[in-house]
């Protein structure tokens, strides 16, 4: 079916069938099925509501949020978008917001407790990354935040940004506001995929001083080992799964799945049958003409990512000067590769365009056409999911 839309459209709609045929050939399987422990403490799937488990919602609406499946087990996920103009709520300022949050309760995130907790996340066709641009852009996907009303980075956040996904710690003695504020910690997790799961599992040792403890894996690899204050001192934490960034002029969605607690990382480790996405090799680049560059790290089973402009008096005019991630690294299934493209002598500028791309574009329409019959026919996340209604409410934000 995929082939026979492409081949109707190719000459009128170059750039709607190239959209169409990218998605058939990176939409992943459906998620694997697998159980939650019964030993878990503490465990939230949607099911019945968008608040359901003790959440409450901080959105410009209820519609914000919906219930939606299938989920990260099979059953049923939470969306969480916002809309053009959804700021200054539960003081978000100019950035917009639509944030689930669990109240804060003495059984979880406070001084001296030791929890693993797991969620899963995933970024669905729609979404839109965080682009750079002459101002800082980002996003907030999930985070246990500070209690105190006073302001000060979270304690912990799955972050998003130009160049792919972090994972930023706070704590100590002294409120933390800036990167370069004492008791600051990231690190760079990589590029985003969209319409594949994101598995997190983190053990937690909460704790203002030196002996606090936070480690974390991403799709069974352990991605961060940190050690340190990851409380502020007097204050405790809850947890919060969000869409929380800069206004990007377009309505942003983010789905969250499977949320548990427990004492023992087998409480909330996935099931036998849950699978990790698939990773590939970024292929090298460096050197090649910008399109044949794209047919590169298309045929590697990656998308192009953004293209900016850089002048070079030793890399020739349209050659790859660089390129994000490195070639060798192993990143998801369709995960971006981002390019600085060389203008030659001439002066920089912010991004790729013109009649330069559109060539690109041909050629990779030409490669696509080449071995999409080759395909396995995938449904994507979007034309699968069924919503429900959120629920109101009316409670506010702690922080």
């Amino acid at each position: 079916m995929c082939r026979d839309r492409v081949t109707r459209g190719v000459r009128m709609q170059l750039l709607r069938v190239t959209a169409f045929a990218v998605a058939c050939v990176l939409a992943p399987p459906p998620p694997a099925s697998a159980q939650i422990s019964p030993s878990a403490a503490w465990s939230c799937e949607f099911a019945n509501s968008t608040t359901a488990c003790g959440f409450y919602l901080q959105a410009a609406a209820s519609n914000r949020a919906a219930v939606v499946g299938p989920g990260r087990d099979g059953s049923t996920a939470i969306e969480l978008t916002t809309h053009l103009g959804d700021i200054n709520i539960a003081g978000s300022d100019s950035n917009e917001r639509a944030d689930l949050a669990l109240s804060p309760s003495s059984r979880y995130c406070n001084q001296g407790q030791d929890e693993w907790w797991a969620h899963s996340l995933m970024f669905p066709p729609s979404y839109v990354a965080p682009p750079a641009g002459a101002v800082w852009n980002w996003g907030a996907l999930f985070d246990f935040h500070n209690s105190s009303s006073g302001g000060g980075q979270p304690n912990f956040m799955v972050y998003a940004t130009p160049t792919g996904l972090e994972l930023h710690m706070a704590g100590g003695a002294t409120t933390v506001n800036r990167p370069t504020d004492p008791g600051y910690y990231s690190i760079a997790i990589g590029p985003i995929a969209k319409n594949v799961w994101y598995d997190f599992v983190y053990h937690v040792k909460w704790s203002s001083g030196s002996d606090g403890l936070f480690q974390a894996w991403l799709n069974g690899r352990q991605v961060m080992n940190y050690s340190g204050p990851n409380l502020y001192v007097g204050q405790s934490c809850y947890l919060k799964l969000a869409n929380y960034h800069t206004p990007l002029g377009v309505p942003i969605s983010v789905i969250h799945s499977r949320v548990v607690r427990g004492t023992t990382q087998a409480d909330v480790q996935i099931g036998s049958g849950g699978t990790p996405p698939p990773t590939v090799p970024v292929p090298n680049v460096v050197g090649q003409m910008q399109a044949a560059a794209a047919i590169a790290i298309t045929g590697a089973g990656l998308t192009r990512g953004a293209v900016a402009q850089q002048s070079s008096s030793t890399v020739a005019s349209g050659s790859v000067i660089s390129q994000s991630p490195a070639a060798g690294a192993d990143v998801v299934r369709g995960s971006a590769v981002n390019l600085v493209v060389s203008t030659g002598g001439g002066i920089s500028s912010g991004g790729g365009g013109g009649a330069f791309d559109a060539f690109t574009l041909a050629a990779l329409l030409s490669y696509l056409m080449g071995g999409l019959w080759r395909a396995r026919r995938s449904r994507s996340l979007a034309s699968t999911l069924t919503f429900r209604p959120g629920l109101a409410d009316g409670r506010r934000c702690r922080c």
